[in-house]
């Protein structure tokens, strides 16, 4: 069975050589509940070099843990095939913990992580007082007071309060945190802020390209046609929920442009992102080894394996899932087969398209669907 674990680290102050250094944690089920009154294997072993490195040291507990899940052990006690002060945290070597669990003490351990020891507790070599210091664990207040006997200036980041926790004269004090998001780069997931729906990115060439299909707004039949109302209206493949999850929505593209004719413009993309414009899907196109002359074909299949390179396992990174269409008064069609997506460019009473085919390596460049037509969406900026 695997099991969360949520570590919790303290390291006292060293008046003379210690033996050990405190470990708490709170053990789970996958479902997020604790495993409660209940005795336990854990195993610790000390790594040098990195998480996956070479083990110096190994012990093992047997803890019971507490109604929360919560287990108290001293590593540098358990059974143990060597002595803890034996291990050369002088040398230079990074030290790593990894921390094993066998829920039903049967012998039957499973690797739940490894941390590193930013710095390890070298009272253990030199004889003089040390701290060592892990990375802050993240803990509600009810998780904080579990804690059995905390030691004088541990820390914690509480996630209940959203600050920084430090405990000194036997209380816990509260420090706030000014919180700095780091600057989104493309390939990371991008949050939608209107409904907090996170999409997959990629880059491709110069662009940044939404690596899932959209999928905001309100699902509607096909019976019912979007219109101009302030709502982002979008069909799911055969009404279905769950294929929405799947392949996200498909948009008229009147709707996808926000009932605007402006190519490029943002239409139901996330702030900061636009609908492709014909021009960029050809930019795409030819990143991905397609020929200028290739890109500039129209009403044809063309390239040569840029259909393949977007594909599910095509190696862009795109990830097309061949969602299919939805066409008014005949129903849902070519899922699993063909991916359309819009540009927008308009064409009359249709706009330029791109096609892939399951079954073709190439990528189909067309302007004769009505703009009525249902289709996937990928945003770019």
């Amino acid at each position: 069975m695997l099991l969360l674990v949520s570590l919790i680290w303290y390291a006292g102050l060293f008046c003379q050589v210690p033996q050990s250094f405190n470990y708490q944690a709170i053990a789970r089920n996958p479902d997020g509940t604790p495993i409660a009154g209940t005795v336990i294997g854990v195993r610790i072993t000390i790594l040098e070099g990195g998480p996956e490195g070479s083990s110096v040291y190994i012990e093992t507990h047997h803890p019971e843990t507490n109604e929360y899940g919560l287990f108290s052990l001293q590593v540098g006690t358990g059974t143990a095939n060597k002595k803890f002060t034996d291990i050369a945290w002088g040398n230079g070597i990074q030290k790593w913990i990894r921390v094993s669990l066998d829920p039903g003490n049967d012998g039957s351990y499973t690797v739940m992580g490894s941390s590193q020891l930013v710095s390890v507790p070298y009272a253990l070599h030199s004889q003089q007082a040390t701290v060592a210091y892990p990375r802050l664990q993240k803990l509600t207040d009810q998780e904080r007071d579990q804690i059995s006997a905390p030691e004088e200036g541990s820390m914690i980041l509480n996630t209940t309060s959203k600050k920084l926790n430090v405990r000194m004269d036997g209380n816990w004090y509260s420090v706030p945190l000014t919180l700095i998001a780091p600057e989104w780069s493309c390939g990371r997931p991008l949050t939608d802020e209107r409904d907090g729906q996170s999409y997959a990115t990629v880059q491709i060439g110069s662009l940044c390209w939404l690596a899932q299909n959209l999928n905001v707004g309100q699902k509607i039949p096909l019976s019912t046609h979007p219109s101009n109302n302030g709502i982002i209206e979008k069909y799911y493949y055969d009404d279905s929920d769950a294929n929405g999850e799947v392949y996200g929505g498909l948009y008229t593209w009147d709707e996808m442009m926000e009932y605007s004719r402006e190519k490029g413009s943002r239409g139901i993309c996330p702030a900061g992102w636009h609908i492709p414009t014909d021009e960029e899907w050809k930019a795409m196109e030819m990143a991905l080894g397609m020929s200028e002359s290739d890109a500039n074909r129209s009403n044809v299949w063309r390239g040569t394996d840029q259909g393949t390179q977007l594909g599910p396992v095509g190696g862009s990174g795109y990830h097309a899932l061949y969602s299919g269409r939805s066409v008014p008064g005949f129903g849902y069609t070519a899922r699993g087969s063909f991916e359309y997506v819009w540009s927008s460019n308009e064409s009359a009473d249709a706009a330029w398209r791109r096609c892939l085919d399951e079954s073709s390596p190439q990528v189909g460049r067309f302007n004769t669907f009505p703009k009525t037509y249902g289709m996937s969406v990928r945003c770019v900026k």
